[in-house]
């Protein structure tokens, strides 16, 4: 009757080892669906933010792309403003050249 009585003791032992096992399990598993659930917004999230990323890239390039545009059409116009200077300097010194011609003639 003894070694009766100690096999159901160590029965009972391994059904409350079980017991905790399972509850341990089952613990883990309602952590992991909550983790899951937490993942798929996570990496919608990180979706997002890579789109954004890449919008403000494009938005980056259009900016510069701008500025470079900007850029050539300031070359474009100190060039023009250079000649539009240079041709002022050449009418300046034909009209002094015609001033000199007429002042040779007198009118009686």
């Amino acid at each position: 009757i003894e070694d009766i009585q100690t096999i159901s003791g160590v029965i009972n032992e391994i059904n409350d080892v079980i017991t905790t096992i399972a509850t341990a399990v089952e613990e883990q598993s309602t952590a992991t669906s909550e983790i899951s659930q937490n993942v798929a917004p996570a990496a919608a999230g990180r979706g997002e933010v890579n789109e954004n990323v890449a919008q403000s890239s494009i938005a980056i390039q259009d900016v510069s792309r701008d500025i470079n545009q900007i850029s050539e059409g300031s070359n474009e116009i100190n060039d023009s403003s250079q000649n539009v200077n240079q041709s002022a300097n050449d009418l300046s010194k034909l009209a002094e050249q015609l001033n000199s011609l007429v002042s040779r003639f007198k009118v009686a």
